[in-house]
């Protein structure tokens, strides 16, 4: 996306290999823990796409539907249960259950335009699920 001239904010708890990606100084990089109480690291901000790859924090949800603008898309993805089996993440806590994350997107009044569950064999064996969803105008 930002190799595309748009404009990137990436957020992680280390930063350390975004900091060393050929894209540096393309991309804002906010480090953030999102989990430890801190508050919102964006605050006021909104943004036309959001993107979240292989993270799950459930109290999370919310605000990054409030992060999107009128129309915004969100396209998420991450491990469900049943990936146990191929190793990491394996705790519960950080598995979707079925349709979990469609039924989020649902009760945020999401427009899904895309949502795939189950097994995927690249770029390795696991059980995810993933969401194309716009915010509503």
């Amino acid at each position: 996306m930002a190799g595309s001239g748009h404009p990137v904010v990436a957020l992680d708890r280390d930063v350390t290999a975004l900091k060393q990606r050929e894209w540096r100084g393309k991309v804002e990089i906010c480090p953030a823990d999102l989990e430890d109480g801190s508050p919102w690291p964006l605050p006021g901000r909104r943004f036309a796409g959001i993107v979240v790859t292989n993270y799950l924090h459930r109290p999370l949800f919310p605000r990054l539907i409030e992060s999107l603008v009128p129309g915004g898309t969100l396209i998420y993805e991450t491990f469900g249960l049943g990936n146990e089996r191929f190793g990491r993440p394996s705790n519960p806590d950080f598995l979707l259950r079925p349709g979990e994350l469609l039924a989020l997107a649902e009760t945020a009044g999401l427009t899904v335009y895309g949502y795939f569950c189950g097994e995927v064999g690249q770029p390795r064996p696991a059980v995810v699920q993933k969401l194309a969803a716009v915010s509503r105008l």
